[in-house]
């Protein structure tokens, strides 16, 4: 029997390395419960076409997934050999099946959007020419705009005082730069 994985504490970083695995190499969770339906899977696979595949597949120490079902799916759709890949063998078995729910549930557990800075956001985008079909934004109203809408004005914000640390052979340059 393999040794048990020592869980994470709370708020312990771990080091995940993104890995590019063939499709074929993956194994699907019998019992996953997130459905996926056509239309969300072809709003995952725009936007992979738009952005790149930016958030890899999560898998447990055998290969099998936790997290990206959807996106294996879009993957297959596309015809996709290889997709990027976590592998999160830190993880106990409990961690993996409570994963496995709030991956999906936490994005979408009592949030909403403000109608109207999402409404700037998508003005600006519709003005610069850019397609919203990859924003998966299907199930939501957006409004009619027949002129771009400015960005609202930003909040008033204290000011920040960033230190960087640098080589002293650096230093010089990188007080110029700031």
């Amino acid at each position: 029997m393999p040794p048990k994985a020592k869980p994470a504490a709370s708020g312990d970083l771990v080091n995940l390395q993104v890995e590019q695995w063939p499709v074929s190499k993956l194994r699907r969770y019998p019992g996953n419960a997130k459905v996926h339906p056509e239309t969300q899977v072809g709003e995952i696979s725009a936007s992979i076409g738009e952005f790149g595949f930016i958030s890899p597949i999560l898998v447990d120490g055998k290969g099998e997934i936790i997290a990206g079902h959807g996106r294996l799916d879009a993957a297959e759709a596309r015809k996709m050999k290889k997709v990027p890949v976590i592998q999160l063998g830190h993880l106990s078995e409990a961690q993996v099946k409570a994963l496995r729910i709030a991956d999906n549930s936490l994005g979408a557990s009592g949030t909403s959007w403000n109608a109207d800075l999402l409404d700037s956001e998508l003005a600006q985008l519709r003005a610069l020419d850019f397609d919203l079909e990859p924003l998966g934004l299907h199930h939501i109203e957006l409004p009619d705009l027949e002129e771009p809408v400015q960005p609202p004005p930003r909040p008033n914000r204290r000011k920040t005082t960033i230190f960087l640390s640098v080589k002293n052979a650096d230093a010089e340059k990188a007080r110029k730069a700031v």
